[in-house]
């Protein structure tokens, strides 16, 4: 069972196994901790580390304060989980918004983090992302309960074309999806404010020529929301950044695609 940490504004959810130097896997929007079980912190576990995942404010079991949030209060959230841990310094791993979180912790506390990887998440905003941010926050605003389909429609979009059109794919996710809790507000409002309000952020790319630690930017080739070649352009301004593209994968690409994921961040880590 996953134990509780009580911040003053927060109480979050987190686990940790293993043993060894720590880890912490930051999801993304709308996504619950539990999706990495499924392959990169047993993985990542196996390979020696102590692994922590956790939930976001506003994902439960965490609690959800009222909206709206901002990665700045993600990374505060981080911070109070680390220091309840003891940890001093982390590897970090994030998908999307939580590659947002890492990113704004390595730039505001790089001696807290020994190395980081930003998985669908390094890139300069596109339309697309401004556009979605955008119409999520404005359909959470309606303050009714969406159907349980449209969370369904909201992760197969993230699927590339190939296997949209693939009925037994579509009808494999649907059933696998069917039941799952349903985001309410304020957290859905919340997290999905947190990505507006980035997404809009004209001077958050100015930092990278400054990142001091090492860096390891992850594309998957059909990501909609990280497209390869802003994700490469993002590398490039980093000093020193790795990059690497996961081959047939969508934005869901540490769940579709967990064991090449898995191999390249047990690599990055091994170095670092």
């Amino acid at each position: 069972m996953p134990d509780l940490l009580h911040l003053p504004d927060v109480t979050l959810s987190f686990d940790v196994a293993g043993e060894g130097e720590p880890v912490v896997l930051l999801n993304g929007c709308g996504a619950p901790a539990l999706a990495y079980q499924l392959e990169l912190a047993p993985g990542l576990v196996a390979a020696g580390y102590r692994v922590v995942t956790y939930d976001h404010r506003g994902m439960p079991p965490s609690s959800a304060p009222p909206a709206p949030y901002s990665v700045a209060d993600l990374v505060d959230d981080l911070r109070g989980l680390l220091d309840h841990l003891g940890i001093e310094r982390v590897r970090l791993a994030g998908h999307s918004m939580g590659g947002w979180v890492a990113e704004m912790l390595a730039v505001r506390e790089p001696e807290r983090i020994r190395a980081a990887a930003f998985m669908g998440s390094c890139n300069p905003c596109t339309e697309w992302e401004r556009l979605s941010a955008q119409g999520q926050c404005e359909m959470s605003r309606l303050g009714e309960a969406l159907p349980s389909v449209y969370d369904t429609m909201e992760v197969l979009r993230y699927l590339p074309n190939s296997e949209i059109q693939d009925d037994e794919v579509v009808a494999t996710w649907a059933a696998l999806l069917e039941g799952s809790h349903h985001w309410a507000n304020p957290g859905r409002l919340g997290q999905w404010e947190a990505c507006r309000s980035w997404t809009n952020d004209p001077d958050r790319t100015a930092h990278w020529p400054a990142l001091e630690i090492p860096c390891l930017v992850m594309a998957f080739e059909h990501d909609i929301d990280s497209p390869p070649s802003r994700a490469r352009e993002a590398a490039g301004r980093i000093p020193g950044a790795r990059f690497v593209e996961v081959p047939g994968a969508s934005h869901l690409g540490p769940i579709t695609h967990g064991a090449t994921v898995l191999a390249h961040l047990v690599a990055f880590f091994a170095q670092t």
